[in-house]
């Protein structure tokens, strides 16, 4: 099993998917791949001296002799194609949580308590692993022009931003990040609300707030859209409900603490959004067994990724930036917190917000960094200011 094979396939596989004490060889393999990322393959030999002497030393005489023979065994065994194997995998897999289900669609039925959100996940993990008929891309010139003049037609309303990027569309997976009290949520607040936003493009966009009380980012939305500050407001409330009912019904804000990749696809696959914000996407829970952090938000991002395709819908993630951005106006995506590569492979447009420390909040100055851009494929940096009374970036 290479390490391109195992990345692939080992959240399908568990204790129950082994044999014979076959499973503690498997432990050492993911030992090896996860302590010594430059493997791109274990060997038998290398497999026996980290199962022996670096995992296990202390093993029996009994214990070892049985394991010698099991890799001898397994040495002299013809190798069947990936394909074969990752088929078994998958009707092992399938079965296993088919029968998960059983048992729980069994307690339901016996009238006890049960968190539909699990099954849910078993649903759409069975879903995911399915065989799907595939179907060519279209090789007729219009049809591809029309498919990628309207990949990018929800515009930004930042003009320079606009100019460099082109703008995004359905099926694309943008991440926005930064250092805490930087503007992450002021950002996409903006990008939506403010002058010539998403929701006055008759975008319809759902937000799904993990973070702070989600009435405070609807009050942020609201300020952005009519120009106004919350005592400004207060004392004009006719004018405010005037400005906010021309985009408001473009805007649904859902305040969500504990959902998982699913809720977020039931939902889309309900209500068919043109543009998902979700922040912040870190948050987001997510079935599975994780050795390291890292792995598990690589997971998160990916679900994301794919649920841009299967809904058709442009995905907005927010996520924060590492101590390495503190005080830098010019970030990259590897500065994002605890992920150098994961969370960025599964992107077709990253954001980073940067800005120089200033202990008194008292800079407007943000730094667009585009660390990413699979849109237009320019990188660099655009300078905006931030009216933080108002929740607006502008040019």
């Amino acid at each position: 099993m290479d390490k391109e094979f195992y990345q692939r396939t080992k959240n399908k596989i568990n204790k129950k998917t082994f044999t014979n004490g076959s499973y503690e060889l498997y432990q050492t393999l993911v030992k090896a791949y996860e302590e010594y990322p430059e493997i791109e393959a274990v060997d038998m030999d290398t497999l026996r001296t980290l199962h022996f002497d670096k995992y296990n030393p202390m093993i029996t005489t009994a214990n070892k002799r049985n394991v010698e023979d099991l890799i001898d065994i397994v040495s002299e065994q013809e190798v069947p194609s990936g394909k074969a194997i990752e088929d078994t995998l998958n009707r092992v897999y399938i079965r296993d949580k088919a029968k998960d289900l059983a048992n729980m669609a069994t307690d339901v039925f016996n009238g006890k308590t049960h968190n539909f959100h699990i099954i849910r996940t078993y649903l759409n993990d069975i879903d995911n692993v399915k065989e799907k008929e595939i179907v060519p891309v279209s090789s007729n010139i219009e049809d591809i022009m029309r498919g990628v003049d309207t990949s990018n037609n929800y515009h930004f309303n930042i003009r320079e931003l606009q100019d460099r990027i082109g703008g995004i569309g359905k099926g694309n997976f943008s991440i926005i990040f930064a250092r805490p009290e930087t503007g992450k949520t002021a950002f996409w607040v903006s990008l939506v609300a403010n002058e010539n936003g998403f929701a006055h493009q008759d975008i319809k966009v759902h937000a799904f707030v993990n973070e702070e009380p989600a009435i405070r980012t609807q009050m942020r939305l609201i300020t952005a859209c009519c120009g106004m500050s919350r005592e400004e407001i207060a004392t004009n409330v006719d004018l405010a409900k005037e400005k906010w009912s021309q985009i408001s019904p473009n805007i649904k804000l859902y305040d969500t603490v504990d959902w998982d990749m699913s809720d977020y696809d039931s939902h889309c696959e309900q209500h068919n959004p043109d543009l998902l914000i979700i922040d912040q996407l870190d948050k987001v829970n997510v079935g599975g067994a994780y050795n390291r952090q890292d792995e598990k938000l690589r997971e998160i991002y990916k679900q994301a990724r794919e649920l841009c395709k299967r809904r058709d819908c442009c995905v907005i993630g927010v996520s924060q930036a590492s101590a390495d951005a503190h005080d830098r106006e010019r970030i990259g995506f590897d500065m994002m917190e605890n992920s150098k590569t994961g969370k960025a492979a599964e992107a077709d447009l990253i954001i980073g917000i940067g800005k120089k420390d200033d202990l008194e909040q008292t800079s407007i100055e943000r730094h667009l960094s585009i660390s990413k851009n699979k849109m237009s494929g320019w990188h660099g940096v655009v300078t905006t200011q931030l009216q933080a009374e108002l929740s607006r970036f502008v040019d």
